[in-house]
């Protein structure tokens, strides 16, 4: 039996495909892969590679708009300033979307902008736009999620809930061998409960976490 990632409960088997098998954890609902079946860093960095993210490219800013056009209301509405794109990947486009509309932003990335600098630091926004389902240990990455984001800020994500285990084998974001957690509603309030956010689901792929003004 394999421990959650998230919350460390107990898990049962959920789906497998031709590759690996996958667990839903009894508590929080994560689904997660077998982490035996994980990639190690020069095998997730070559398929990175293939992503073809162009900061010019106005289909992928049309794809980003998902996440920052109902996020750019928000930061109007609240006065936001500063932001941090967290996993900006080998092309970073939002940071400058976001500097664009005015807001003092920076991008992170483990592997391609690894400026840890930025992460002693907290912020108004923290975006995560595909970022969340690439997380092998997600109660640590959450946890520095959190402590990125200032009291009363957003931290802003874009990923798509899994589907039921009937549909699973078949579900082709899954295919991704770098993609290795998956998330729910459920699994939104666990992490809303246990690390001080309130949680909004602005559509089915991108929801927002407020941070609460006492946490």
């Amino acid at each position: 039996m394999l421990l959650c990632p998230l919350c460390h409960a107990s898990s049962s088997f959920y789906a497998r495909d031709k590759r690996r098998a996958f667990h839903q954890c009894r508590q929080c609902r994560l689904v997660f892969a077998d982490p035996a079946t994980h990639v190690d860093r020069e095998e997730e960095k070559r398929l990175y590679e293939t992503h073809e993210n162009d900061p010019l490219d106005p289909r992928y800013r049309a794809f980003l708009n998902q996440l920052w056009q109902p996020l750019q209301k928000v930061c109007r509405d609240s006065g936001y300033r500063t932001a941090l794109d967290f996993g900006s990947g080998p092309g970073p486009t939002l940071h400058l979307m976001m500097e664009e509309s005015g807001l003092n932003a920076r991008h992170y990335d483990p592997i391609y902008s690894p400026d840890e600098i930025l992460l002693s630091h907290s912020y108004d926004v923290v975006t995560c736009t595909e970022v969340i389902e690439h997380f092998f240990y997600p109660q640590r990455e959450f946890a520095q999620l959190r402590r990125l984001v200032k009291p009363g800020g957003t931290l802003a994500t874009m990923t798509k809930p899994y589907v039921s285990a009937e549909r699973f084998p078949n579900w082709h974001y899954k295919n991704d061998l770098t993609h290795v957690s998956f998330f729910n509603d459920e699994t939104y309030r666990y992490i809303a409960e246990q690390f001080g956010f309130r949680v909004e689901r602005i559509t089915n792929e991108v929801t927002f976490f407020r941070c609460i003004k006492s946490c």
